[in-house]
């Protein structure tokens, strides 16, 4: 398994999103499982969750990002955030 801690507070840009979600991918395919800690983290806005988890999850599907990308240390409102754009993301692929 491959951690990644973040070490900023905020995550807002989209940019840093799209190189991190580049790199979970080569991660995934040689690790498997990739754990995501949000310990240092206060913020998270919906374009940098979108571009993440979003795009993660419209590629593989809910189901298989939810085995395979762990989450520890978020808050309640970061979860949140991340749930809502994964929701978003999924059903515009679906209708």
């Amino acid at each position: 398994m491959k951690t990644h801690i973040f070490t900023e507070h905020d995550l807002a840009s989209r940019t840093k999103a799209r190189g991190l979600r580049s790199l979970l991918f080569q991660d995934l395919e040689a690790a498997g499982i990739v754990e995501l800690d949000f310990k240092n983290v206060r913020s998270i806005s919906d374009s940098f969750a979108d571009e993440l988890f979003g795009i993660l999850a419209a590629r593989h599907g809910v189901e298989n990002l939810a085995s395979k990308v762990k989450i520890e240390n978020a808050s309640r409102q970061l979860l949140l955030v991340i749930a809502s754009n994964i929701q978003n993301r999924t059903q515009n692929v679906t209708h």
